[in-house]
């Protein structure tokens, strides 16, 4: 019987969203940092690629989190915490650490940012340029993609902390499912812009498909698994509208539709293989949502 807990009263519209947007950004920022720590020159459009995208998605997310409080003049408390008319930083609160770590991760890819104009001489006003060498490059590559590969997983563990059946009975398996499709879709979200781009190599697009394949084959153990484990309090993913959402929109249109796109446009030439990269690419994204909010909202029913 499921136990009787008030529902936090999230709007897909703002928590599902900021989970999807976050997620998105940092995973295009950990692949664009691993391609820039072990990866090859020739390989960089990538990362360059990455950083472009995961800057100005990372922008859209505090008013996201601001909007959802109600009061929004209240933000400063997601980072400090008073007592006794002094303010400290609560450690032991998931969303105060996820606001630390959001502030780590885009002043890091902020750098990633500015270094990419810098390199691709749009920014005509440097007078620190000589400091974005290689090495403060990888420096701050090696951080970002920590603090991104944290908020990816943390959206979901902050669902587990919860008291809600859905959630808390998938502790930890929600964090694991949310990096891994942050991944899925920050390589979906390169591969499109690259695509659109047309500035696309076939050995970098390759690489890009290689990788979200594997991130959508463990995606599929992992939901699998999410719904094992749920057991009957996994009851509103079967149901109504609830279905639809994470069956339809996030299995099939999200993952395994692109999965069947991605091999059949690995056998094409570069040409035609675009507009399959592109499509694949959008459904990837579609489907990345849609698993945001239907865990969201069905885990409040």
């Amino acid at each position: 019987m499921s136990p009787e807990t008030q529902a936090p009263g999230w709007e897909w519209y703002f928590v599902a969203m900021y989970f999807f947007v976050a997620g998105t950004s940092a995973g295009a920022y950990f692949i664009g940092s691993l391609v820039e720590l072990i990866g090859s020159e020739r390989q960089r459009e990538i990362s360059r690629v990455a950083y472009y995208i995961a800057f100005p998605l990372i922008l859209l997310t505090p008013p996201l989190l601001i909007l959802d409080l109600g009061r929004p003049e209240r933000f400063w408390h997601l980072f400090f915490y008073v007592n006794g008319g002094i303010p400290y930083i609560n450690l032991q609160s998931p969303l105060s650490v996820g606001s630390w770590a959001l502030v780590v991760f885009g002043a890091m890819s902020f750098l990633s940012f500015l270094d990419n104009l810098i390199q691709d001489g749009r920014l005509k006003f440097a007078p620190f340029a000589n400091l974005y060498n290689r090495r403060p490059r990888k420096l701050y590559a090696l951080i970002g993609s920590l603090a991104g590969f944290f908020i990816a997983g943390y959206t979901g563990v902050l669902l587990n902390t919860t008291t809600r059946p859905l959630w808390a009975a998938t502790d930890p398996l929600l964090g694991f499912l949310f990096i891994v499709s942050g991944a899925s879709t920050g390589a979906a979200a390169i591969a499109l812009v690259m695509a659109a781009r047309r500035v696309v190599s076939p050995e970098a697009l390759e690489r890009l498909e290689s990788f979200d394949r594997f991130a959508m084959i463990v995606e599929l153990v992992l939901i699998a698994a999410l719904v094992v484990i749920a057991g009957q309090f996994a009851a509103p993913l079967f149901t109504g509208i609830y279905a639809l959402l994470f069956w339809g929109g996030t299995v099939l249109l999200g993952i395994l539709i692109p999965f069947g796109l991605s091999w059949y446009a690995a056998r094409g030439d570069l040409a035609g293989r675009s507009t399959v990269v592109v499509l694949a690419a959008v459904l990837i994204l579609l489907g990345g949502a849609l698993l945001r909010i239907s865990l969201v909202t069905a885990g409040q029913v």
